[in-house]
């Protein structure tokens, strides 16, 4: 059964190019429901699926495409929507989209300097509101990295969902952070985000 919402948003959009439009709903229709995260008027911020290589065929005959001209064209959907296509050497998919990505942008703010203090923010869709990470140190005055994260749709003033601090997490670098933070994040979302995009969302402000 289809994500409604996904079919709705990917319906919104406006795709002029007919395959590509074509492509991404066959995507909205497969993309996983949220389940009990949200309500049923909710529309999440960020959606995604994982496709394996095998999948291709059945969903590129819904297309009217042949297999490697659906990959191509989930290759070259990027140039047509705000999205995250990523293509792993082991025939996985991971795509990743939402309102959070196309959403009109906000002013770039000022690029912090992220290799000291904080809190610093955490630009990850569905989570740049209120979640931070940044620097702090242990009583023999060790160095270390912590992120508390919170969902948008939880308010200000909720407890973080995700804690990345000692005893249960010791990191000491952006990429060790970015691993925790996948692990830690992947049940709250249909995709977990693979710590590269991870890394991304905790050093690169979102485009103006």
């Amino acid at each position: 059964m289809g994500n409604r919402h996904a079919i709705a948003y990917v319906r919104g959009l406006g795709i002029e190019d007919e395959t590509a439009r074509r492509v991404f709903l066959v995507l909205a229709e497969r993309t996983d429901a949220p389940g009990g995260q949200y309500r049923p008027d909710d529309v999440p911020e960020i959606m995604g699926l994982e496709l394996r290589d095998s999948d291709i065929p059945a969903l590129a005959q819904r297309s009217g495409l042949s297999a490697e001209e659906f990959r191509e064209q989930l290759r070259r959907l990027k140039q047509h929507v705000r999205m995250d296509v990523l293509e792993h050497p082991d025939g996985v998919w991971e795509i990743i989209y939402g309102a959070s990505y196309t959403r009109p942008p906000k002013p770039k703010p000022a690029k912090p300097d992220l290799t000291r203090g904080g809190p610093h923010p955490f630009w990850m869709p569905g989570w740049e509101k209120f979640s931070t990470w940044g620097y702090d140190s242990d009583p023999s005055g060790q160095v270390h990295l912590y992120a508390q994260l919170i969902p948008n749709r939880d308010g200000p003033d909720a407890d973080p969902r995700v804690w990345i601090t000692p005893p249960s997490h010791l990191v000491f670098s952006i990429d060790e952070l970015a691993e925790a933070i996948s692990a830690a994040i992947a049940p709250y979302g249909p995709v977990a985000p693979p710590a590269e995009l991870i890394k991304h969302w905790l050093t690169v402000p979102p485009l103006s």
